[in-house]
């Protein structure tokens, strides 16, 4: 056994002696300085101008570094799923003890066929109108309650958590576990979609993974998965990989977020920043309020002071004797009379006009008797014709002319009565006013009222009569 063993008996060796011995192994072997491989790209990405990705085929894969400036001579660009061929040398990466193929040449040899499959999936669901803007659900703001569709371990889960307890943990996160990988992802991944709606509990749906190979996110280019999302009727956030992947999830969803992280900053705002917004709210309804406030106050002080509010009772007695006098009046001017006398006037201008359309007639026919002796019969009938016109032409202008003064009377009439009864102090007493006399004269001031006085009120429908207890006089 190893602990048995003297140190003298064995000599051991360090992890950098042996990683360094296997890369002098391969340095040696011309056949590993000049390899021909055909693959797949995968997880392809630039770190300042070299390149970085992996190589594979059905059964495996191996990693591929294309330094600067060898990488500048390709005429086309590289991207996932590409099928190149590539001449390089298989290198040790002493520090990890990983081996890659550094490539000095690289040839488009077709594209791969998954990546085939994604875009001809991306192409009809894009005729569909399935990836249409308009068709896509707002993000709410501020949600309360979260959904989230992923895996139960993964670093998506806690990288959203996270986010979401730093910047503003103001909503409910719940787990709907799912594969995110392999065969079986897709259907696990409708499943719990499928529990969401059923739920019908959340006001947003975050459905994703952390990064991978474009083999690794290929569940979430899956076709019914992309139309179960589309009929959303939750918004819904794609979150899948990193920023430079992109899925048919990706494109049906109402939101892309470039990774899971971005998905929780997107529904989550920075305290400070909520804060600032409170606080410029408080100052806008503050300044709102006082300027409220200060309009309100200029309104009040100005009508204080206005001549009518300190002259009250004083404008209140000019009116009243103003409708005394008036009523007055209207007694003196007696409107039945001035009524029964425009009726007897249109009595006789009806008796004129008779009159004078009888004279007509008269005058008329006494001319065609006159013309009757001395012109044919068929003159007759022309005279007879021009009388009648004649006669019609009285009585059009002298009817009208009778008509417009009766109304223009009728109308002068109704209006005088109208401002009668308007100024009328009894119509004025219904509203609730009274009168008071003192031996038959009207008080307009309490200075004209003694202790013991008797005094009548007159009211609407008749009067009372009430003995002076006590005087209150207010300050104006």
């Amino acid at each position: 056994m190893l602990q048995t063993m003297s140190q003298t008996d064995i000599r051991f060796l360090t992890v950098s002696d042996i990683n360094k011995y296997i890369s002098y192994r391969f340095d040696s072997d011309d056949s590993l300085k000049e390899v021909y491989l055909q693959g797949e790209i995968s997880n392809f990405k630039y770190s300042g101008k070299h390149c970085y990705f992996s190589l594979k085929d059905s059964e495996s894969e191996i990693s591929a570094m294309f330094f600067y400036p060898d990488n500048i001579a390709i005429k086309f660009k590289p991207v996932d799923g590409m099928k190149v061929q590539v001449c390089g040398e298989i290198k040790v990466y002493i520090k990890k003890g990983t081996y890659a193929i550094r490539v000095r040449k690289m040839a488009q040899a077709g594209i791969g066929l998954l990546y085939q499959q994604f875009l001809d999936l991306k192409e009809k669901l894009q005729k569909e109108g399935l990836f249409d803007e308009s068709k896509k659900l707002p993000i709410p703001e501020y949600p309360e309650k979260v959904a989230v569709i992923t895996a139960a371990t993964g670093e998506a889960i806690n990288d959203i958590i996270s986010t979401f307890n730093r910047r503003l943990p103001l909503a409910t996160i719940k787990l709907y576990p799912a594969l995110v990988q392999g065969l079986n992802a897709p259907a696990d991944l409708i499943r719990a979609l499928n529990l969401v709606y059923k739920d019908n509990d959340a006001d947003v749906i975050i459905i994703g993974r952390g990064g991978g190979s474009f083999e690794d996110l290929s569940c979430f280019n899956d076709e019914k998965l992309a139309r179960l999302l589309f009929v959303s009727k939750i918004p819904t956030i794609s979150a899948v990989g990193h920023e430079g992947d992109y899925t048919i999830c990706d494109f049906v969803a109402s939101y892309r977020a470039p990774t899971p992280t971005g998905a929780a900053m997107k529904l989550t705002k920075d305290k400070n920043d909520v804060l600032n917004i409170l606080v410029n709210y408080s100052k806008r309804l503050s300044a709102d309020i006082k300027s409220k406030l200060t309009l309100a106050y200029n309104n009040w002080k100005k009508l204080s002071t206005s001549y009518m509010l300190v002259n009250f009772n004083n404008v209140l007695d000019e009116k009243l004797q103003k409708c005394l006098n008036l009523d007055a009046r209207l007694s003196q001017f007696a409107p039945d009379r001035f009524v029964k006398r425009l009726e007897d006037n249109l009595e006789q201008l009806e008796k004129r006009l008779k009159k004078a359309g009888e004279y007509s007639f008269e005058i008329n026919n006494n001319l065609y008797n006159g013309i009757a002796c001395r012109v044919k019969e068929e003159l007759i009938l022309k005279n007879i014709e021009k009388c009648e016109k004649e006669y019609n032409v009285i009585e059009k202008r002298l009817l009208p002319s009778y008509l417009n003064n009766y109304q223009n009377y009728e109308a002068k009439t109704l209006r005088l009565i109208d401002k009668i009864v308007i100024l009328n102090p009894f119509s004025i007493m219904k509203k609730g006013y009274s009168i008071v006399y003192k031996d038959e004269n009207i008080i307009s001031s309490i200075d004209e009222l003694n202790v013991d006085d008797d005094v009548k009120i007159k009211l609407y429908n008749g009067y009372t009569l009430a003995h002076i207890n006590k005087i209150v006089k207010e300050e104006k």
